[in-house]
């Protein structure tokens, strides 16, 4: 089939692979959902995997600016979502240590921005998703059933979504900030400089008022995956991400491919029903 949609890439771990998981009401069906006849959303997770495995996948998924030209469609907005399997602890085998986790993260924002780079693509504009925390006791269940040490704790989860959200700052990338939107949700962080475990009367993250004060479990499967909760609510967080940093790419302004059925002419039809293609 030829592609003529311009596209929306979601490239990340387990997470990111999960999110079309109708069991789960996954994250990426909702942003699928939001973009019918608008952009086409790629699933291009891997479960798993860390940012030293992505490396290689993404110079091989992004188009060089060669095949930028001779493309009917373009990459709008890429998603990258690593750290879940990066923040595992050093006898792991999943394990990134920080520095190289934020290299990583450096290199694949310069793949796209740097205009010395063969994949340069001014038009993709890119969203960093913090990791969720780990909440440590469904998460220790999970390994003891499973036989195996406790991998993961929400002391590095926290380190890695800190220096996530400091590598894209220093790149100008996007914020998603999912470990802050779900840490203020159960009250186990500062909202606007507050100290933890305050009552939240404003905030600086998307959450519904009406999510305030729920435990983290409401929100994660296993204590690290996120459950039809979570992925609702980090649906909403990216959307309301998008319309707040590149507006011109929010489903509401983007406009359908081909008219809508009522305003298709009787005769003389085909040259409505073509395509608007990006070359």
């Amino acid at each position: 089939m030829n592609s003529l949609v311009d596209q929306i890439v979601l490239f990340g771990d387990s997470i990111t692979q999960f999110s079309f998981n109708p069991d789960l009401h996954g994250w990426g069906a909702y942003i699928a959902d939001a973009y019918q006849r608008k952009f086409d959303v790629m699933n291009r997770g891997f479960s798993g995997y860390n940012t030293d495995w992505a490396l290689p996948i993404l110079r091989q998924l992004l188009p060089t600016t060669e095949d930028q030209k001779k493309s009917t469609n373009r990459i709008r907005l890429i998603t990258i979502f690593f750290g879940a399997n990066d923040a595992s602890l050093p006898f792991a085998y999943q394990h990134v240590p920080i520095t190289r986790y934020t290299e990583n993260l450096s290199e694949m924002f310069n793949m796209i921005q740097n205009p010395n780079s063969k994949f340069y693509n001014p038009d993709a504009k890119i969203i960093l998703i913090t990791q969720p925390p780990v909440n440590e006791v469904q998460w220790k269940k999970r390994c003891d059933d499973n036989g195996d040490r406790m991998n993961r704790t929400a002391e590095v989860a926290k380190a890695y979504a800190e220096a996530a959200r400091e590598i894209a700052g220093q790149h100008q990338v996007p914020v998603c900030d999912l470990w802050t939107e779900l840490m203020q949700i159960a009250g186990l962080e500062a909202v606007n400089g507050k100290e933890e475990g305050v009552e939240v009367t404003s905030k600086t993250c998307y959450a519904e008022e009406k999510d305030y004060k729920r435990d983290l479990s409401e929100f994660l499967l296993d204590g690290l995956h996120l459950n039809s909760n979570g992925n609702k609510l980090l649906a909403q967080v990216l959307l309301k991400t998008i319309d707040a940093y590149y507006p011109e790419l929010s489903a509401e302004a983007v406009d359908l491919h081909l008219p809508i059925w009522r305003d298709v002419p009787q005769t003389n039809y085909e040259e409505s029903l073509q395509y608007k293609t990006s070359n």
